[in-house]
């Protein structure tokens, strides 16, 4: 399945993966903007270029940042846009991949890529190419954030990992949500399986696949200085996830 696909699948359910979603919108926007001020403290406009269905960048607006989405899946970026406009936001995206941005050269504050987005990507150099892609749109004195998991050493192939998410009720209806990982040297594979608990009543398994390449953070800031960005460093403890920003030299 592909990346799009596997969005386009999950857009409908992807709340379902939070045990609060209204609360999780919050508490990550209140991080990023956090980070945000203290990096960027004129910064009120940001580029989420993995917007999926919102979650960062509803929490953004909610704090007051002028955000614009991009994303490669269209039915997420069209639930991103619903779910804004029903909580009074304004919020423009597109639908595209995040290696080729439909957005002029040095026209982006501050962009943002979340959750683990990155690593979808299959090799390092589409990593590098990304990379260079958000150095192109950022404006000198900006910079970019990305957050993503930190794998260590991946276990040995045929591995299977099993991350529960717990239940979850949705329209009356009860799921069991999991991720199942398994490993392939340096990528893994991920199936998100969305069930009915047992004798309850709702909608068939859904049942939605991925791969991730387990590349590091370190790996990735090296990437980052590669591509232009200076001054990169990790920051954790801020974010569900370890942090990595940048800076476009330049003035702001």
């Amino acid at each position: 399945m592909s990346v799009r696909s596997f969005y386009d699948e999950l857009a409908p359910r992807y709340h379902l993966i939070y045990a609060d979603w209204e609360a999780s919108i919050a508490r990550q926007g209140a991080a990023l903007a956090s980070l945000i001020g203290e990096h960027w403290p004129r910064t009120r406009t940001v580029l989420d270029v993995a917007v999926g269905v919102g979650t960062q960048a509803l929490g953004l607006s909610s704090r007051g940042y002028e955000v614009t989405g991009s994303d490669i899946s269209p039915l997420a970026v069209l639930r991103a846009i619903k779910e804004a406009a029903k909580r009074g936001f304004h919020l423009p995206c597109v639908a595209a991949d995040f290696r080729s941005l439909p957005m002029y050269a040095a026209s982006a504050d501050v962009l943002i890529a979340c959750d683990n987005a990155l690593p979808h990507l299959d090799t390092p150099a589409d990593i590098a190419a990304a990379l260079a892609e958000w150095f192109r749109v950022v404006r000198p004195g900006g910079g970019c954030l990305l957050s993503m998991r930190d794998y260590g050493t991946p276990p040995p192939a045929g591995t299977v990992e099993v991350h529960p998410y717990g239940e979850r009720v949705w329209e009356g209806h009860a799921y069991t949500v999991q991720q199942v990982w398994t490993w392939h040297g340096s990528r893994y594979q991920v199936a998100l399986e969305i069930v009915p608990t047992a004798g309850a009543e709702g909608e068939p398994a859904t049942l939605v696949m991925a791969e991730y390449l387990a590349i590091t953070p370190t790996h990735v800031a090296e990437l980052l200085c590669s591509a232009g960005f200076e001054r990169v460093e990790r920051i954790d403890g801020r974010f569900f996830q370890p942090v990595l920003v940048g800076f476009k030299p330049g003035a702001s």
